[in-house]
């Protein structure tokens, strides 16, 4: 296997020493990207991180105090070590809980959220239709979605929604209302409401 396709895997899911790298080297490049999502996002009661990977955003919301419990999930037991160190006193404290699961099978009941977040996940996601529903599933009525990420990399790795307006068209095929689409240079964030 060649080099660039190792570090697309280990980004996908990061295992082992090189994966652990691939994880604060995704903490630090995301942080902008990250940022500008999270302040699309609602004061809430509870919110949902998938595909949490080194657990920055899930202490960016928790450093906010405007959430009541932030939840955070990825497939990588790598990755939701990593987070649970991140974030070790806001775990200790209740406020967060990391798990391991994947985003087409989420273990929450319906209903669930009152928002959750994708921050340069779900192009990674082995089945994004399902994967859109399974996070509506968990979401509560009015629940809202943020999800955000680098536009080249919607178009590299993304098949069916590979551009900018079918990516906004995959919230509208999953049930999402009041969809807000927003691109700078870079990224693109997408917003909607169950």
């Amino acid at each position: 296997m060649g080099l660039f396709k190792i570090l697309i895997e280990q980004s996908r899911l990061p295992t082992g020493r090189l994966g652990r790298i691939m994880l604060r080297i995704m903490n630090n490049a995301h942080r902008g990207l990250t940022l500008w999502g999270l302040s699309k996002l609602q004061p809430c009661q509870n919110v949902l991180d998938v595909g949490c990977g080194g657990g920055n955003a899930v202490r960016l919301m928790a450093e906010t105090g405007k959430f009541g419990c932030i939840y955070g999930i990825d497939l990588s037991p790598d990755a939701v070590s990593l987070t649970i160190a991140k974030n070790h006193k806001y775990v200790e404290s209740g406020l967060v809980t990391v798990m391991q699961a994947s985003v087409l099978k989420l273990p929450f009941e319906n209903d669930f959220f009152n928002a959750a977040t994708a921050f340069q996940s779900h192009y990674h996601w082995p089945d994004i239709l399902p994967a859109v529903h399974e996070i509506y599933r968990v979401l509560k009525p009015g629940g809202q979605f943020v999800l955000a990420a680098e536009i080249y990399k919607i178009e590299y790795h993304m098949k069916e929604y590979n551009d900018i307006e079918r990516t906004g068209a995959l919230f509208e095929d999953c049930g999402f209302k009041d969809i807000d689409l927003l691109t700078n240079r870079k990224h693109i964030c997408i917003t909607g409401y169950k």
